[in-house]
């Protein structure tokens, strides 16, 4: 169930699938004929200007179109029309199986009810391609200029049935390559233009979002005809609820043969080759009461009426179980309050962003709306009230969308960002550690490098915020241990905070401080907070004005829990230095604190460069990454063949672990396998066990336990005396860390049928427990679930962020970003490979060609690969969309939403901040310097008063230096001063 799309060819040939081909993709009364001299299929027109919306399309107008000729004369409506015009895209809207197999199984007027909800449905989805502007015309030089086209013109061509003659409701809708150009574009060349070529990439982006509102639209169509109510499929996409899956798998030969080819889990790209190199021709098909006949006799093997089973949906697991799931209570109050589709899909949402993109917030919603069988007006009625009444803040004007946002957030989100960026506003403070105990800390640690011992400096300035930004594998957790050192050489207690207790204990382990994770912080505070704990003065909960806060693996740490650490820190007059790489995993949670605060508090130290690989050009390639070039990086691991195609899964996943194995023969067994998707490193971690076995250190399955995933979802997990583990979940009454190893040192079978194992945790610590008791304590009378637990030989960049191994290999099984490339290839010290699934590159390589079935070349692959490599995903903050950004950090104003004022060159302004900032941190001066956004608003319009203290500590230090009088403090006397 999706909208789909694929680019056609050039000119006139890329209609004949439409015109020419026979009907038996269509009606099966009607299997034996073809479609008629003037066509089968209706145009679908938003003005008219060639065609007319709804009229039967023939075959002579669709191809000329397809050429970009005008039908009525032959002529070009477009630049370049003729045979080697691109005739434009096919965006097919596909329902649910189980809407198909009712339709099959209906009476006449119950499949006419249901082709009517379908072409609603595509006529909706249509609509809403044309009110979001997913389609554009261009004009101007290189057009670069986008605009919305006057008239979308798309040819509908309504299919029934599959390849294999499976029920299949489908349309295919051709958005021709020839649009009415719209009245503000004709300029230049175009002035004379009446139509132009379309620009679908906005199409692309929104695929998603256009068929969550064609499956919205039908599934209210079919609620309000049938009373049907709907499950989830996964994906964001539903079935009809009570008709079982054996049922649905009966009718989906087609979908089973493209699986099959393709594999579990392969891209919408794979498929779509699949489904081409296995197509068959329609010529062999069944065709009409032959074809009704063996649908007859495949239902009735199945035994199961498909209308009955939709009228009882209660009998449905999946349905009971996704009403008993939205009956619990969450731990986290929803952030919008509601029950209404926008409202359910922004809450879920913002758990991750801090502002929510027109796009994303439509799809979700879109996707809820289909579940409750709602509309897509319902969803857009929503979204405007929740604009109204403030529950949703605009941030921008949408580009494409008259009056419409581009994107929002809570207000909620808003004053907690604007809070986290008060509290981190603490310039030139005060001394918390002195320059002495800095110089004496330095002198033990002879080891460091000039670059520690300036980022050591600077992180014990007077700013009660600092920032240290280290790069991986530069040594952050020695200039970490100076600097503790230098604390308490002043008298500070120090306490370490990170995002996770793994990152927690490695802080603790690297620099002798007590660390904890933050959200256990939070809680401890929340705990602790009253009268009665002054008596506590050792808990890391509660601050002073003593105390130096250490946060590392600060880009990973949420909006929230930052605020909640600098607010308190501020409050207690405490001091804080955040430890952390923006360009590493970005955080679980939303927006990207880090860089936000790192704008405020003006400058930071940084740390270049790299010790942790012993091979010179790796180490070349690691800094690369740490400034944002992971593309060239990449690069270089493939001119040295460190980056392998390997077509298909299975082959691929092979080679990694042949690649593993060669690792730990020439480094140990410290080699780490890190790929993206959870799927992929449980896969992988069954295919190492199998290669720990044959080579002797790994001994056979004792038992099969229920377990959870890294998913949460239930599984078996087979366990072996000498098996690596990791807890994916905290139990604090066994004193495991979520995130925690350890390796299993006896099996001891227990007469229920559980077991008993002995532990050794990576830390040195042994436990000893039932497997039922490696489970969280289950709250609120609750059952206790199965434990949270895995194999540990392979697993994500996020679990492997933060540790060293003597070798890695990454496999890239599923799209990628430089971000995680980055955390791949430099967790090693001596050497880093990389295997690459082929297939699926190949394949979006293939899917933008004129002929899809010619495989793409090594090197095509490859640069589809290094594309992947440079895409940063960076989360979005709030006050990157606020008007006024010294107002916004204030008092949480956003402002108006006006344009850059005219006149002033921004740019320019921002590009001289740093010049300044540069020179003046040359001449030596202390950390004063203003980010650009205290001394230029957002208008451009007037300089804003910086901060008092700060601007006049920075003019008494460079007057100083530059040996000339105060001219601050001769005003003050009343004294003239000569310009």
């Amino acid at each position: 169930m999706t909208a789909s799309l694929h680019r056609l060819g050039a000119g006139s040939p890329a209609a004949v699938y439409y015109t020419n081909d026979s009907q038996r993709e269509a009606r099966p009364d009607r299997r034996d004929e073809y479609y008629l001299s003037d066509g089968g299929g209706v145009w679908w027109s938003s003005g008219e200007t060639v065609v007319r919306h709804g009229a039967v399309i023939d075959a002579a107008s669709f191809r000329d179109l397809c050429a970009g000729l005008d039908p009525a004369t032959g002529r070009p409506l477009v630049r370049g029309a003729g045979p080697g015009h691109w005739a434009g895209v096919d965006c097919t809207m596909t329902p649910g199986k189980s809407v198909s197999v009712l339709w099959m199984a209906g009476t006449s007027e119950q499949r006419a009810a249901i082709e009517a909800a379908h072409r609603t449905a595509v006529e909706r989805a249509l609509s809403f391609v044309t009110a979001e502007g997913l389609i554009t015309v261009r004009t101007g030089a290189g057009g670069k200029e986008q605009h919305r086209p006057h008239d979308l013109i798309v040819g509908r061509f309504d299919h029934y049935t599959t390849r294999e003659g499976d029920p299949n409701i489908h349309t295919h809708c051709v958005f021709i390559n020839v649009a009415g150009a719209p009245a503000n574009a004709g300029a230049g060349r175009y002035k004379s233009r009446t139509h132009l070529t379309i620009e679908p990439e906005r199409l692309y982006a929104a695929q998603l979002g256009v068929g969550a509102a064609y499956r919205a639209a039908l599934a209210e169509g079919l609620r309000e005809r049938f009373g049907l109510r709907y499950r989830e499929a996964g994906r964001g996409q539903w079935e009809v609820a009570g008709l079982p899956e054996t049922l649905l798998q009966a009718f989906s030969k087609r979908s089973e043969q493209i699986l099959a080819y393709a594999g579990t889990g392969a891209s919408s790209a794979q498929r779509e080759i699949a489904a081409l190199a296995t197509r068959r021709g329609k010529e062999e098909l069944p065709t009409g009461p032959e074809l009704e006949a063996r649908w007859r006799a495949e239902l009735g093997a199945c035994a199961i009426d498909p209308w009955l089973a939709a009228r009882h949906p209660e009998h449905d697991p999946a349905l009971v179980m996704t009403v008993e799931r939205d009956r619990e209570t969450p731990f986290d109050p929803a952030e919008i309050p509601g029950d209404g589709a926008v409202a359910r899909a922004a809450s879920a949402l913002f758990r991750h962003e801090s502002v929510l993109a027109r796009k994303d917030l439509l799809q979700r919603a879109l996707e809820v709306a289909g579940l409750a069988g709602i509309g897509v007006d319902a969803v857009e009625a929503e979204l405007a009230q929740l604009e109204r009444d403030g529950t949703l803040l605009p941030l921008a004007d949408a580009v494409m969308v008259l009056g419409a946002s581009a994107c929002w957030t809570s207000p909620g989100i808003a004053a907690c960002e604007a809070a986290m960026l008060r509290a981190a506003d603490r310039p030139l403070e005060r001394v918390w550690i002195t320059p002495a105990a800095v110089e004496n800390a330095l002198e033990h640690a002879p080891h460091l490098s000039p670059e520690q011992g300036e980022a050591v400096r600077h992180a014990a300035g007077r700013d009660g915020v600092s920032l240290l930004q280290a790069g991986a594998g530069t040594g952050k957790t020695t200039t970490a241990a100076a600097l503790v050192a230098a604390a308490r050489g002043s008298g500070l207690r120090v306490i370490g905070l990170a995002p996770s207790w793994v990152a927690a204990d490695e802080l603790g382990r690297s620099t002798g401080i007590p660390a904890q994770a933050i959200a256990r912080w939070r809680q401890d505070r929340t705990l602790t907070a009253g009268p009665d704990t002054a008596h506590r003065p050792d808990c890391p909960a509660l601050l002073d004005a003593e105390t130096l806060v250490l946060v590392d693996e600060a880009g990973m740490v949420a909006t929230r829990d930052l605020e909640a650490v600098l607010s308190a820190a501020r409050s207690a007059g405490a001091k804080v230095v955040l430890i952390g790489d923006r360009r590493q995993l970005a955080s679980v949670g939303g927006a990207s604190a880090l860089r936000a605060v790192a704008d405020v508090v003006g400058r930071s130290a940084v740390l270049e460069q790299v010790r942790r690989q012993t091979v010179e050009w790796q180490r070349a390639a690691s800094v690369l990454m740490a400034r944002g070039e992971v593309e060239a990086a990449l690069r270089a691991y493939a001119v040295r063949e460190r980056v392998e195609l390997v077509a298909g899964t299975e082959a691929a996943q092979a080679r990694v672990l042949a690649v593993w194995s060669e690792q730990r023969a020439a480094h140990g067994e410290d080699v780490l396998i890190v790929t993206r998707r959870n799927a992929d490193a449980a896969a992988l971690n069954i295919r190492a066990r199998a290669v720990l076995r044959t080579e002797g250190y790994l001994g056979p399955d004792v038992v099969i336990l229920p377990a959870r995933d890294r998913d949460d979802r239930p599984v078996p997990l087979a366990l072996a005396v000498g098996d690596a583990l990791r807890f994916g979940e905290s139990l604090p009454h066994l004193g495991v860390r979520n995130g925690n190893r350890a390796r299993v040192e006896a099996i001891m079978a227990e007469p229920e049928g559980g077991a008993r194992l002995r532990l050794a945790l990576k830390d040195g610590r042994a436990l000893e427990a039932a497997w039922s008791d490696l489970a969280q304590q289950p709250r609120f009378g609750r059952k206790r679930p199965p434990p949270r637990i895995v194999h540990a030989y392979a697993g994500t960049g996020y679990a492997a962020q933060g540790r060293t191994s003597s070798a890695a290999v990454m496999y890239v099984g599923a799209a990628t970003d430089a971000r995680e490339i980055y955390v791949g290839l430099t967790r090693h010290r001596h050497e880093a490979r990389v295997v690459v699934e082929r297939d699926r590159l190949d394949a979006l390589c293939r899917q933008r060609q004129e002929d899809a079935q010619v495989p793409a070349t090594d090197a095509m692959v490859l640069e589809r690969l290094f594309r992947e490599a440079r895409t940063y995903s960076e989360k979005v903050n709030v006050v990157d969309h606020a008007a006024d950004r010294v107002a916004f950090v204030r008092d949480g104003s956003l402002g108006t939403r006006e344009p850059i004022g005219q006149g002033i060159d921004v740019r320019r302004v921002i590009r001289a901040a740093r010049l300044l900032r540069e020179t003046v941190a040359w001449l030596g001066v202390e950390p004063l310097i203003m980010p650009t956004w205290r001394l230029v608003d957002a208008y451009g319009r007037r300089l804003t008063q910086a901060p008092a203290r700060a601007a006049r500590a920075l003019v008494d230090e460079l007057a100083r230096r530059l040996s000339r009088t105060d001219p601050l403090l001769e005003r003050e006397r009343g004294h003239h001063i000569e310009r």
